[in-house]
């Protein structure tokens, strides 16, 4: 058992890494200089045409925020005169019916920071405001008591209703004109949309098709960043009731978003000679001490190449230790439950209403129980009942849990283990 004393103060690593900390951290821990450079080349090629719209494609935690993050920063670096930054989150307004309205506000509210672009600023504030009266006017007749005042609402209903309808239809042709005024101000418009696999499939579609339908415009650039297989499974659910033939729907998202998307980047995962560098960097910039950093080859070989995941063990490492750091705990042990509790929720709360899991299948990755033979869980008495189809369940022989559980001292530890749980919150 090692002893964990004097554990320096608690440090963290945050979700998205920005510009600033890589600099601080002297280190581009997933090496996104490669695609920051040449999309900042093509932003400020004025041979681009646009609208111009780059899809940044990964699985959740790959690091499309952080790509995101870093490429608008550049440009603020870089070319701070040039290019007006618009940061939209369609997962904050999730619940709002339509969702241009939100993406429009967001582009206001940029405007309305930025002095030589003011008067857009107020003009895409009128547009909001008309669009807004259709949902105020209904609000209004709830405490309708006469028909007299009915009727003098409803010609006030239909006149503003075909004023938002008016709205509507010149509106793509107003926001064209802005972003021209805008380009005649040596500037042009770049539209970070980040979380969009977040949302409900329809607030999805709404938001793709708020952009292609009224925003994709000269002078214009988009960055989305999305999970393709969450986009797919959400443009096949809205698009279900047509008939497409069985041979063809599984292409029905990839055809959609061809027709917006001019630049796919697909960010995959870390591969496994940059897993250990990974880790480094980031136990370098969170300041681990040395009980941490002694878990490297451990995590290294057992962490799914998930930049998200990857931090979240080592943070949940950070406080648990410095929670252990007055008592004896053994920190494999520790890490070990870390990367199960990150990476296996359904196996870690199986765990923690049966501890004795941990020793089975210790058992069965060193070759020293067969989970398939009954008799070889006589020792665990009336837990066995539990604790074998539990084992037979979880036993995937070859994958990442060989790492953890090969070389384990789960069995040795097996009294300690419900307070090795109890300090990761099981």
């Amino acid at each position: 058992m090692s002893t964990l004393r004097d554990m320096p103060n608690l440090s963290v690593l945050s979700d998205s890494v920005s510009l600033a900390s890589v600099k601080r951290a002297g280190a581009d821990w997933l090496k996104f200089q490669r695609y920051v450079d040449p999309l900042l080349s093509i932003f400020a090629d004025p041979q681009t045409e646009t609208p111009f719209t780059i899809g940044v494609f990964g699985t959740w935690g790959s690091g499309k925020s952080t790509l995101l993050s870093m490429l608008c920063e550049r440009l603020e670096e870089k070319h701070p005169a040039k290019f007006v930054r618009v940061w939209f989150n369609p997962w904050n307004h999730r619940r709002e019916p339509n969702m241009l309205v939100p993406l429009l506000h967001a582009l206001h509210d940029t405007l309305a920071n930025e002095t030589p672009f003011k008067k857009s600023a107020k003009k895409i504030a009128e547009i909001l405001l008309r669009l807004g009266a259709d949902v105020l006017l209904k609000a209004i007749t709830a405490d309708v008591v006469s028909v007299e005042k009915l009727e003098k609402i409803e010609k006030s209903y239909l006149r503003e209703k075909s004023k938002v309808e008016s709205e509507i239809r010149n509106l793509r042709r107003t926001l064209q004109q802005e972003m021209d005024v805008i380009a005649n101000d040596g500037a042009k418009v770049v539209i970070f949309i980040d979380d969009l696999d977040r949302c409900e499939p329809d607030e999805l579609i709404g938001v793709l098709e708020a952009t292609k339908l009224f925003l994709d415009l000269r002078n214009v650039f988009f960055v989305l960043a999305m999970d393709k297989e969450v986009i797919d499974r959400a443009i096949s659910i809205r698009y279900d009731k047509f008939d497409f033939a069985k041979e063809r729907r599984p292409a029905i998202g990839a055809e959609y978003l061809e027709k917006m998307i001019q630049l796919p980047l697909h960010l995959f995962p870390i591969h496994p000679t940059q897993i250990t560098g990974f880790i480094e960097d980031a136990c370098k910039a969170m300041r681990a001490p040395e009980t941490i950093r002694a878990q490297i080859p451990l995590i290294a070989g057992a962490c799914l190449p998930n930049p998200r995941k990857i931090k979240r063990v080592l943070n949940a490492l950070s406080v648990t230790m410095t929670m252990a750091s007055h008592l004896q705990f053994d920190p494999g042990i520790l890490t070990r439950l870390a990367l199960i509790q990150v990476q296996h929720g359904v196996l870690y709360a199986d765990v923690v209403r049966c501890p004795d899991l941990l020793v089975a299948l210790q058992r069965a990755y060193n070759r020293t129980l067969n989970v398939e033979r009954d008799e070889q869980f006589d020792d665990f008495g009336d837990r066995r009942a539990i604790v074998q189809p539990l084992a037979k369940g979880h036993y995937q022989p070859g994958s990442w849990m060989e790492t953890i559980f090969k070389d384990a001292t789960f069995e040795a530890s097996r009294q300690l283990l419900p307070a090795y749980l109890s300090l990761l919150g099981g």
